[in-house]
């Protein structure tokens, strides 16, 4: 079975996908695919709530189960998941809560080949401006960067080389022998 889902980003700007995965898939796998596919940076927490035709949240499918036997992500099926209702929200990185409103479109019985694949697009979801050094650090590769650069993010231009801050305060006297 294939289900048919559109992604709406809540954003101020169009921002959609409609996509394709199969029924038996995860909803680990569905949650993947859709922060990866917006562009999004990985390794953050999401959610799926359940939710009626007005947006209005219901209950949560969390990413891990909290309860031995308790719904999960991880072990429930997008077929199972949309069996009861054609909307679902979406947050992803609940510290910038990346909303996405998810509508199941249409099923067809026939598998196709791809497990996840991408029908259309429309917008990009806007990058957040980086205030600080350190957090746009996050989005550059430090292969990349200079020597120079490297040391501004990380503190370290006013560091002499085989100097440790401090060193200059102390003298022979400040240490002492190890007692063994």
């Amino acid at each position: 079975m294939e289900i048919f889902l559109r992604v709406i980003a809540d954003t101020h700007d169009t921002v959609l996908k409609e996509m394709r995965i199969k029924g038996s898939a995860s909803m680990l796998s569905l949650h993947e695919h859709i922060f990866s596919s917006f562009g999004l940076l990985p390794g953050e927490m999401g959610s799926f709530f359940e939710s009626t035709p007005n947006w209005d949240q219901g209950a949560e499918l969390p990413m891990f189960a909290m309860e031995e036997d308790g719904k999960s992500m991880e072990n429930m099926s997008v077929e199972a998941f949309f069996s009861g209702s054609n909307h679902a929200l979406y947050v992803y990185n609940f510290l910038d809560m990346n909303i996405f409103y998810v509508e199941k479109t249409r099923i067809e019985e026939e598998e196709g080949f791809e497990d996840f694949v991408i029908l259309s697009s429309v917008g990009e979801i806007p990058l957040k401006e980086m205030s600080s050094s350190a957090s746009s650090a996050a989005t550059t590769n430090p292969e990349a960067m200079t020597e120079a650069e490297l040391n501004e993010i990380y503190g370290l231009e006013d560091l002499d080389a085989g100097k440790l801050p401090g060193d200059d305060d102390l003298d022979e006297d400040d240490y002492e022998e190890p007692y063994y």
